[in-house]
């Protein structure tokens, strides 16, 4: 048994050990729901430990209005989207990207924002729009790209801002005393813009433990462990002793960075409505490269899907099986909500390895 197997074990007899009530958890964030359903970590658990899934899809928790922005713009004539590809076949009201794609718009996939800056020096006599999606940890990035396009003048390069801040909306979801979350387990992403107060005010109002850990099976192991001790102890901290620490000057950088180019406002989240300062948007005076202002096109309340229930899993409601559409009209193949169609989402993660190793224990 290798030395991971081995510190495994150890953590679940702990686990098992340590768990004796009825604990409920938040696993705020996609990649590391990804991991649990990957390595079947739920069917491992002791039984009154709860994992429920927290709003930590970026792509999951995009309102079908933001995707209508998306696409009015991508349909513009001489306009190059520069999208990552999980946000290709999000549905709006009616269309998505990819479906825009096949009525002429032209989209590109990238990984970074500064490969949509690099497709706008190549093609000047375009206008390069990124869709800025993702959570806080995406700022710094984005920001980084706005100024250098500003300082280098290239003025055919703009942003869609679509990022939002998660302690806003996990403060919002503690409120509901029906979920009786008590304790959360986030992901390092929130380290690289120092957000100790903000998860430290929240263990605080809302007495739940918190933790940072990693995204390796182990790393999250060593987390639970360090929530069900907080809570058998009645204790309401952020624990962020195991995280990789950005250094102070990094965090100063990004900070200054993302302070020059955004700040906060209300932004709608899917199933969740409006929540109060938690979103960025651009200042007036790099207004340039936000291709709201660029092209006059405002945020709308889209449609969602009526099968679709991403709303009540991506809030800690529920989990995919509960949906009437999971597995049956909503496959990757097919997806329908945006939980199914992110590599990230809980759904896409809750088909791919929970159900299938349902399968193959059936056999």
């Amino acid at each position: 048994m290798g030395k991971d197997l081995e510190r495994q074990k150890v953590l679940l007899d702990e686990l098992h050990m340590l768990v004796d009530r009825p604990m409920r958890l938040m696993v705020v964030c996609g990649t590391q729901n990804k991991a649990i359903l990957k390595h079947g970590l739920r069917e491992l658990l002791p039984k009154d430990l709860d994992l429920v899934a927290g709003p930590g899809c970026s792509v999951c928790v995009m309102p079908a209005g933001h995707i209508d922005a998306f696409v009015k713009i991508a349909m513009q004539p001489d306009v190059i989207t520069a999208v990552c590809e999980d946000l290709l076949k999000v549905p709006g009201s009616k269309e998505s990207l990819g479906s825009a794609m096949t009525k002429g718009a032209r989209v590109e996939i990238i990984t970074s924002p500064m490969d949509a800056l690099d497709i706008a020096r190549r093609e000047p006599e375009s206008i390069v729009v990124y869709p800025a999606v993702g959570f806080e940890a995406t700022a710094p990035s984005v920001a980084e790209t706005i100024l250098e396009a500003a300082r280098f003048g290239v003025e055919n390069f703009c942003v869609i801002p679509s990022i939002r801040l998660l302690p806003p909306t996990i403060d919002l979801l503690m409120l509901d005393p029906e979920l009786n979350i008590r304790g959360l387990l986030c992901s390092d992403h929130i380290n690289t813009i120092s957000d100790t107060e903000a998860y430290t005010e929240l263990a605080k109002t809302h007495k739940l433990s918190c933790y940072i850990a990693g995204f390796e099976i182990v790393e999250i192991l060593e987390g639970l462990v360090s929530l069900v001790r907080q809570i058998r102890n009645d204790v309401s901290v952020f624990d962020d002793t195991s995280a990789f620490i950005y250094s102070s000057e990094d965090n100063r950088k990004a900070r200054k960075m993302v302070s020059e180019v955004f700040f906060t406002v209300d932004t709608d989240w899917r199933g969740l409505g409006t929540i109060e300062k938690s979103g960025f948007v651009i200042r007036d005076e790099l207004s340039l490269y936000d291709a709201t202002k660029r092209f006059n096109v405002r945020f709308k309340e889209g449609q969602e899907s009526c099968m679709c229930q991403c709303n009540a899993i991506i809030t800690g409601r529920g989990l995919p099986p509960d949906c009437p559409a999971f597995g049956m009209v909503c496959s990757p193949q097919s997806p329908i909500g945006p939980c199914m169609i992110s590599d990230e989402g809980i759904c896409h993660s809750y088909f791919k390895y929970h159900l299938q190793s349902s399968k193959n224990s059936s056999h």
